[in-house]
């Protein structure tokens, strides 16, 4: 899944489950962890593997039920103890919807379990060893040659509706992280 794709499926999913639990607004310091969870596995696990060469593939200890799952579970458990709960449940759902993406992502050969079990499922590695910006431009290529083939209209106009119906769910939310977003810009200034 593209990182854009997780933070939306791990928005709705939070969403919905503070809707329930809590109601809205998504408070910002929840929304930023929220985001920022929902792409940790790839932050570390990418260039551990693009650049490093530390693991085979882009699926590695930050993807593991096994290592990174328990490394979020104390991270929720401070959290808990120091009586942020929102935080802990968004740090939780950003972290397991990345997981969840991940084995569920639509592909051909269905879902993969062994994305979140290393070391125990090990990965093929590459067949060509490319560094981070040449193996993220071979897939974002091959990502927009999929989004302009003409038979493929149907999909990417579905793709622009899910987003569309994700940001109108987020404005509905109260756009949670725009205003602590504004005030990181103006500190800068």
């Amino acid at each position: 899944m593209w990182p854009w794709e997780h933070l939306v499926f791990g928005y709705v999913l939070y969403s919905l489950a503070n809707r329930a639990a809590w109601g809205p607004p998504i408070g910002d310091a929840a929304g930023v962890t929220l985001a920022l969870m929902t792409q940790v596995p790839d932050l570390v696990d990418k260039p551990l593997s693009w650049t490093l060469g530390v693991v085979a593939t882009g699926y590695g200890p930050a993807h593991s039920l096994l290592v990174g799952a328990p490394l979020v579970g104390l991270l929720a458990g401070a959290l808990w103890t120091r009586n942020r709960a929102k935080l802990a449940v968004a740090a939780v759902a950003g972290y397991g919807s990345h997981l969840v993406g991940d084995v569920l992502a639509l592909r051909a050969n269905g879902p993969n379990v062994g994305r979140v079990l290393w070391p125990l499922a090990p990965r093929e590695p590459y067949s060509n060893d490319l560094g981070f910006v040449q193996r993220f431009a071979e897939y974002f290529q091959t990502f927009l040659y999929q989004l302009l083939r003409p038979e493929n209209t149907g999909l990417v106009v579905g793709y622009a509706a899910v987003f569309g119906a994700v940001v109108l769910l987020w404005v509905l939310d109260g756009t949670p992280g725009l205003r602590w977003a504004r005030r990181a810009a103006d500190l800068r200034r």
